[in-house]
């Protein structure tokens, strides 16, 4: 791992702060839109390598079956200093009692179990990246979700050998609702170039306190 890349205790305790407060609004916002009480995780901040991507997925969400949208971010088109993806994983859902959870009477078929999942992906990852951004005093842009897949085994996520970063800031943040067994994990990923900036932007907040 790259030895520039480590952040240091203060550090780490400011980003996290910073999560709390993009997780925080996140959670807010499936509250209402769930009318129940979302229990949310302590994020969990993690450096890896590209091609550990899939391991660390399968450590970090150990489900047999997992739904997921993608999403990107970015704030500038041309050369951002923050850029990533956003993957929101959904674990052994039960498409019906979702529906249940946001008061859908349509009948629950495959469109429609896509319609919950990017519906629910876009409102928490908006929420959370809007507050997080905030804080950094940036403002950032997303790409419209879409589906990764349905129903199916974590290694299928993704394609590591597409991936064009060597590491990756991996942010996971928890989303939980015990009565109705909803279970969803939002992960941000960022690659090296973003990771700096970032600790860059760290080292000047910290200095403020």
């Amino acid at each position: 791992m790259k030895k520039s890349f480590n952040f240091t205790e203060d550090q780490r305790d400011y980003l996290q702060e910073i999560c709390n407060i993009g997780m925080g609004q996140a959670g807010k916002s499936l509250s209402v839109l769930f009318d129940q009480y979302v229990t949310l995780s302590v994020p969990s901040i993690e450096i890896f390598s590209a091609k550990n991507l899939i391991t660390t997925l399968k450590r970090l969400t150990p489900a047999e079956e997992v739904s997921a949208v993608r999403q990107g971010f970015y704030t500038h088109v041309v050369d951002p200093n923050i850029c990533g993806e956003s993957i929101t994983i959904f674990s052994n859902t039960d498409f019906v009692q979702l529906a249940r959870l946001i008061d859908l009477d349509d009948e629950v078929t495959s469109e429609v179990q896509q319609e919950m999942l990017l519906e629910i992906s876009n409102i928490i990852n908006g929420a959370c990246l809007s507050g997080m951004a905030q804080q950094l005093s940036e403002r950032i842009f997303t790409t419209p979700p879409s589906i990764i897949g349905q129903s199916i085994i974590i290694e299928s996520l993704l394609n590591k050998e597409h991936l064009i970063w060597d590491y990756a800031l991996s942010i996971k943040i928890q989303f939980i609702v015990d009565k109705h067994s909803f279970h969803c994990d939002l992960f941000l990923l960022m690659p090296d170039s973003s990771v700096k900036y970032l600790q860059d932007v760290l080292i000047r907040l910290v200095d403020k306190l």
